[in-house]
């Protein structure tokens, strides 16, 4: 069965970014130029609350991009074993906020309108290896679908989905037979939105051994070192 740790680098697929729409129509790919271009010209260096739960990992931390470690402990006081290994790691790959028309948004392709309403439109998209984070997601970025809801009268996002439509195998004797990314946005206090909350979902078999994982990543508390 996979272990904590394992588990935890599988769930690390997290999209850089997200794309947007303005209000009068123009061609998906001009829009989210703009929105990416917007929200580089805004971002911050924040510092942020980090909330992590899952069945065997659960932990509360605080990121500040100028400390050493960046990423800090809040509670438990102390971790030990496997959730101390995943704590380190998260410590070691956290870049910082996760914005949500991030740069990675610019190297997706294949944006297709699938909904809309007077408010939003929803596009589905394809993943590239580009716009994603972690050598272990680019791997199988083929394997991946995703959709973003886009505001019409802002150039932002509301929400990023990615799910895989087949089973697939990320590594050896590892079979992933659902994934599915949910990614709701929120406003930092630049204007520009942010990834608030990633659910992840996922249910496979490794060794022979079933396994079904919930994890969700929360970030608040935003504020200037």
């Amino acid at each position: 069965m996979l272990r904590p740790v394992q588990i935890f680098a599988l769930t690390c697929a997290l999209f850089a970014g997200a794309a947007a729409l303005a209000q009068q129509p123009r061609p998906p790919a001009t829009a989210l130029a703009a929105a990416v271009a917007a929200t580089q010209a805004a971002r911050a260096d924040y510092a942020f609350d980090v909330q992590l739960s899952s069945s065997k990992l659960n932990w509360r931390a605080r990121f500040h991009p100028g400390a050493s470690p960046r990423l800090r402990l809040i509670e438990p006081s102390q971790l030990e074993g496997e959730s101390q290994q995943a704590f380190a790691r998260m410590g070691e790959t956290m870049e910082g906020v996760s914005w949500c028309a991030g740069e990675g948004m610019g190297r997706i392709s294949g944006l297709r309108l699938v909904r809309e309403d007077a408010a939003a439109a929803t596009f589905a998209f394809q993943p590239t290896a580009e716009s994603l984070r972690g050598g272990q997601a680019r791997r199988f970025a083929d394997r991946l679908r995703g959709e973003v809801t886009l505001l019409k009268a802002d150039p932002d996002i509301t929400a990023v989905r990615m799910f895989a439509p087949a089973p697939f195998s990320p590594m050896p004797l590892t079979r992933i037979d659902t994934l599915n990314i949910a990614i709701r946005c929120d406003l930092a206090p630049n204007g520009r939105r942010y990834a608030a909350e990633t659910v992840i979902d996922m249910r496979g078999s490794a060794l022979g051994q079933s396994f079904s994982e919930r994890t969700v990543q929360r970030a608040s508390n935003l504020s200037l070192p």
